[in-house]
């Protein structure tokens, strides 16, 4: 039974909106329980409890904490959810002098932040961005999601200042349990495998890629890494087109097996 839906906290965050969209599939009744850091989400995967954890973003890429966990504690990936990202600058003067700003929301406004010229000032997140804000006692502006309404002692000066409009992040549905949580439905399916180089195979990667084509498998994604054994040693994390089930996907992944050692992540619908 699950009895809770654990993300990254604190509430107001990207990662709450996300988690309220998989808690209206598996139903209001999972209560979402927020965790400080991405390691304490991840660690507190088991029976009764499930995860939701960004995985990629559309301006910075994967996010490598998550990805590294796959290759020591291997989760299983039930769902993913595309989740629109954008910022408003947001300030109590008109002639700011220091921006506050959590280290992410830096990082994907660095356009805006950059023709600002002001000190920036990081925070652990964006709710503390706002907070700091709104007791800020010289002339100061914060970046802010753009989901969180503009206090009324506040003034909007830049609506949707991250570097791309498109900005998105993709989230994913984290079990220690392989069994579907969801009916399999007519949609596009994915697959995800995290590839272990515990031999340091000579052409692991040539040979891994030949495995998906010889089956005419898309690969949609595939990101490198390090092992932290030595310099030139990779696991690969791959996200490719298909179901588990879908023969030509066994053949890959029985291909794969006599390469080298795999953690299956599971199949999953593919957001659109």
């Amino acid at each position: 039974m699950i009895e809770q839906l654990v993300t990254l906290g604190p509430a107001g965050t990207f990662s709450e909106r996300a988690a309220q969209h998989f808690q209206q599939q598996l139903g209001d009744s999972v209560p979402i329980v927020f965790k400080s850091t991405l390691p304490d989400v991840l660690h507190s995967v088991d029976s009764t409890q499930l995860a939701v954890v960004p995985i990629e973003n559309l301006i910075d890429g994967f996010v490598s904490p998550v990805v590294d966990h796959f290759a020591h504690h291997p989760l299983y990936i039930h769902a993913e959810y595309g989740l629109p990202i954008q910022y408003h600058l947001l300030a109590n003067s008109e002639r700011p002098e220091q921006v506050w700003a959590q280290f992410v929301a830096a990082g994907q406004c660095h356009q805006v932040l950059n023709t600002l010229s002001l000190p920036i000032v990081h925070t652990a997140s964006n709710t503390a961005s706002l907070h700091e804000l709104m007791v800020a006692d010289k002339p100061s502006a914060a970046i802010v999601p753009s989901h969180i309404p503009c206090p009324e002692q506040l003034r909007c000066i830049q609506r949707n200042v991250a570097d791309s409009r498109k900005n998105q992040t993709r989230f994913v549905l984290l079990s220690a349990q392989s069994e579907p949580l969801m009916a399999r439905q007519d949609s596009r399916w994915k697959s995800s495998v995290m590839l272990i180089d515990d031999n340091d195979h000579p052409g692991l990667l040539v040979d891994s890629l030949k495995a998906f084509a010889e089956q005419d498998i898309n690969l949609t994604s595939i990101v490198s890494r390090p092992t932290g054994d030595g310099f030139g040693q990779y696991h690969f994390f791959i996200d490719f087109d298909g179901h588990e089930h879908d023969p030509a996907v066994q053949r890959a992944l029985a291909k794969l097996s006599e390469l080298n050692q795999i953690h299956w992540l599971g199949s999953y619908p593919a957001f659109s």
